[in-house]
């Protein structure tokens, strides 16, 4: 009927669409055109698509600590693994720790919380445990050497320095650790103490001053316990002194 019925051309010929059909069925019987999707929907509403948008950072951030904690873990596990081969782990083990406690006290204690006093009080005292375990501990298990002061009833005071007789029986994995880090330790707060004089910051001096001396002490005792160390020492002074003089003919 006229009333229900409406007459169309598409394409040159008549098309009839019936309204009282097209009232129950919606607008997707219209012209071909489908019913609107729910994600076409939701862009219809104003703030849906940006609510989205916003829910993915959530997800990234918990990716990126995934990735730090898988970091952190392989880390770890390749620190245990290179320990784990030597002979002496666990004693190998806190002749580094104490160490690196300390520099992370400092560093933190220094750059981040800014508290010279407890800084101070936490640094030393890492050292403090460090050249204890290093003097008492580590040196007599890893490397077969010890060295100690006697004061005697006169008063008067004598240094010992021992070591096995035989060095190369050291493991040398244990050897590698600790004189690696035996020496490193010294010149690493050396060198901080050269930055901080140069650029007139007075404050920490004390602070380096003393863990420089702690690490400092340990080398020279052990160094003359050593007799591999002096051997080893006299070879390069030689070979520097003869590439010196080599240089200077040609």
């Amino acid at each position: 009927t006229d009333s229900t019925r409406r007459t169309t051309r598409r394409g040159g010929m008549a098309q009839f669409v019936d309204l009282e059909r097209s009232k129950d069925v919606g607008p997707t019987s219209f012209a071909g055109v489908g019913a609107a999707t729910s994600s076409e929907n939701s862009n219809l509403v104003g703030g849906s698509g940006s609510a989205g948008g916003s829910s993915g950072a959530p997800g990234a951030g918990a990716a990126v600590a995934s990735v730090a904690a898988g970091a952190a873990s392989a880390g770890a596990s390749a620190i245990a693994d290179f320990f784990k081969t030597a002979k002496s782990p666990k004693v190998c083990f806190f002749h580094v720790f104490f160490k690196l406690a300390a520099f992370i006290a400092y560093f933190i204690g220094r750059n981040i919380m800014g508290n010279y006093v407890l800084t101070f009080i936490l640094t030393i005292v890492l050292c403090a445990f460090d050249f204890w375990t290093v003097k008492n501990i580590s040196g007599r298990l890893l490397v077969g050497m010890r060295w100690w002061n006697d004061i005697k009833e006169d008063g008067s005071s004598q240094w010992y320095f021992e070591s096995i007789a035989d060095e190369s029986t050291v493991d040398p994995k244990d050897k590698s650790i600790f004189w690696g880090s035996l020496y490193t330790w010294p010149v690493l707060w050396l060198v901080f103490l050269i930055i901080n004089v140069l650029s007139f910051s007075w404050d920490w001096l004390l602070l380096i001053l003393m863990i420089f001396i702690f690490g400092a002490t340990n080398v020279v005792g052990y160094w003359k316990c050593s007799k591999d160390q002096k051997k080893q020492m006299g070879e390069w002074a030689k070979s520097q002194a003869v590439r010196a003089v080599v240089s200077n003919w040609f």
